[in-house]
């Protein structure tokens, strides 16, 4: 079984805990058919700016991406206070929410249409040496939240459910 993850932005730690008073339970909106695959930020019913994605997880392949993205070693990112941070569990233990670290946001922030591909190069969310047909298209979204957060002055969380 695989997690289900969610990425939101937020003002700060305390803000974020109130993902687990159902910040992701979006409604559906009118999509167009060729859009209803593609990973895409959405508004929450609070104005919370949301991107669903599909178990990739918040410590290691974010931080994966992140020492793609900064050069950095992938162990000296895992070893930062605020990769994978848990700010706040559900009572059964089945929710969780956790930081995305403030150098990824702003790695992605500045990533154009261009460096997004170069970047789905150096990371794979697959774990292969190929990106997936996934990678592109999430960036992409990843990227677009990024940008909101850095410009709302906000930071980035995770929201697992497993």
């Amino acid at each position: 079984m695989s997690a289900i993850t969610d990425y939101f932005t937020a003002r700060t730690d305390e803000h974020a805990t109130s993902a687990l008073e159902g910040l992701v339970d979006l409604e559906p909106a009118v999509i167009e058919a060729n859009d209803a695959s593609r990973p895409r930020v959405q508004l929450a019913a609070g104005g919370t700016p949301v991107l669903q994605a599909k178990g990739v997880d918040p410590v290691v392949a974010l931080g994966r991406l992140e020492a793609a993205l900064t050069a950095r070693p992938y162990n000296e990112v895992a070893k930062g206070p605020r990769c994978g941070k848990l700010v706040a569990m559900s009572d059964d233990g089945d929710t969780l929410v956790l930081t995305v670290t403030d150098e990824l946001r702003d790695a992605l922030a500045e990533l154009n249409a261009d460096d997004v591909a170069a970047a789905a190069a150096a990371w794979a969310i697959d774990e292969t040496s190929e990106p997936s047909e996934d990678s592109v298209p999430f960036l992409t979204a990843f990227a677009e939240l990024a940008t909101r957060a850095v410009a709302q002055g906000e930071r980035m969380y995770g929201y697992v459910v497993i």
